[in-house]
């Protein structure tokens, strides 16, 4: 198997547990490859550490519950894995530039007045 499709199986099983605990030793074994060669085999295929691969889908995924459901940020937080919903306000906001409470609140307002106006959602991610 070579790398883009070992990496490929690999990032289908990121995607299927984005709220589940991802260990490497799961993802390497996936791929047929050491830790080791893994680490260095994603981040060469796909351009970031796989941590921080899977960090950002979560908090993209975090991003879209936020603002389709109503569900508690800490218990958002904790379904994506992180510690704390200080350690998910921390990270959340480095990646989108506002709390996860304001990016709430904002995308809101201007889903509603788009939809009102019949205009499509999207999100910046």
């Amino acid at each position: 198997m070579n790398h883009d499709a070992c990496i490929k199986k690999s990032i289908e099983y990121i995607e299927d547990n984005l709220d589940n605990k991802i260990e490497l030793k799961e993802l390497a074994d996936k791929a047929f490859l050491s830790k080791y060669h893994f680490h260095r085999v994603f981040h060469s295929v796909v351009g970031e550490p796989v941590a921080e691969y899977i960090r950002k889908r979560r908090l993209k995924e975090a991003a879209s519950e936020l603002i389709t459901t109503d569900n508690k940020i800490v218990d958002i937080a904790l379904k994506y894995q992180f510690s704390s919903q200080e350690a998910f306000t921390k990270a959340f906001k480095r990646i989108y530039g506002v709390p996860p409470r304001e990016f709430r609140t904002s995308r809101v307002m201007v889903f509603e007045r788009r939809s009102s106006g019949g205009a499509k959602l999207t999100m910046a991610a």
